[in-house]
């Protein structure tokens, strides 16, 4: 699907996982794109850059500044973004992100919950083993339940809402602390506000399972500290799918090694592999050694109507650019220009 340059307007996307969403993404644009795929990669992309209209991909080189001098539009294919200095991209330049990541996440805040109360992955092993691990005719040790339970969300934005939704077919009370509540109270979900950030000490200590739901900023950065997770109840299950440093990370290993709390699920992480196929875990400390820990590897939103979404979020976006229209999720304008003032 390639358009005369005459007729289009042109897109590059330097993605590795440009594959899997691509064909979508072009199905799914109402307006005339051509479309050009590579790798991540900076010496394929300096070869196509200088007359591209706008671009999808993690993050735009430095080096290719000066040669990006027609990019207004650079969409970054996940929820977050790198980019966070307006240094960083060619003036008038909007970086947008984009979301869908909810549905999956909060998906996979039940089988977490349900996995760590339930234990029945423990006793799924010990049956293997001819063990019948938690069988009440035999003097099975009984297991929790979610039901009667109260869901604590530090945060209340796209996967806070879909875990609270989720929660009431569990019997769960759910409260929420978010950044700028407009009032402490019940919202429409019956979810009850407590109010922002200087709550977090009241959801921690009232709460039986607790999410972190909330973006990394400097507010956030290490806000989860010793202290704070002191106080959580002893029969208390974390769960973390939002970024691994608002919680402070040798904190964390020792409160879960000396059990302040039950057990936690861990879905994000301290230190990323940088290529495919290299081995790492994702701490300096043994978490995926602890018992008490279900370590995943930051996979959670990884499912293919996600990327369908996503894909159709950002055709979205190119349509609206397109015709001129304001862009949804503008989370960045840049401002560099060249050193001799023009703009790029």
């Amino acid at each position: 699907w390639v358009l005369p340059m005459s007729d289009a307007r042109k897109l590059v996307i330097f993605d590795d996982n440009a594959p899997l969403y691509t064909g979508l993404l072009q199905d799914a644009l109402e307006t005339k794109w051509h479309v050009e795929t590579g790798p991540n990669s900076t010496a394929w992309l300096h070869e196509r850059i200088a007359d591209a209209d706008a671009a999808i991909g993690l993050r735009l080189p430095s080096e290719l500044l000066s040669s990006a001098a027609k990019l207004k539009l650079l969409l970054f294919p996940g929820a977050g973004f790198i980019h966070r200095d307006p240094m960083e991209l060619p003036a008038g330049c909007q970086h947008t992100n984009v979301y869908e990541h909810e549905i999956p996440i909060s998906e996979y805040v039940f089988l977490a919950l349900l996995t760590l109360v339930s234990g029945q992955a423990e006793s799924r092993d010990a049956f293997r083993r001819g063990e019948w691990l938690g069988n009440g005719r035999i003097g099975g040790e009984p297991r929790r339940e979610l039901f009667g339970g109260t869901l604590g969300l530090i945060g209340f934005g796209h996967i806070g809402h879909e875990v609270a939704r989720r929660a009431v077919a569990f019997g769960l009370l759910v409260q929420a602390i978010r950044s700028r509540p407009d009032s402490a109270g019940s919202n429409g979900a019956g979810v009850r506000i407590l109010g922002g950030p200087e709550n977090l000490s009241q959801l921690l200590t009232t709460s039986d399972f607790v999410v972190v739901a909330c973006p990394l900023t400097p507010e956030t950065h290490g806000m989860l500290t010793s202290e704070r997770l002191r106080l959580l109840k002893p029969h208390a299950v974390l769960v973390n799918v939002a970024r691994a440093e608002i919680i402070e990370e040798a904190a964390l290993f020792e409160a879960l090694r000396d059990r302040w709390f039950a057990a936690a699920a861990l879905d994000v992480w301290y230190r990323y592999p940088s290529q495919s196929g290299e081995r790492l875990h994702g701490s300096r400390y043994p978490f995926h050694e602890l018992p008490n820990v279900l370590a995943t590897p930051h996979s959670s939103a990884w499912t293919e109507p996600m990327i369908a979404r996503r894909a159709r979020q950002m055709a979205a976006n190119l349509d609206r650019f397109a015709r001129g229209e304001p862009l949804d999720r503008v989370v960045l304008t840049g401002a560099w220009r060249s050193p001799c003032g023009s703009p790029v």
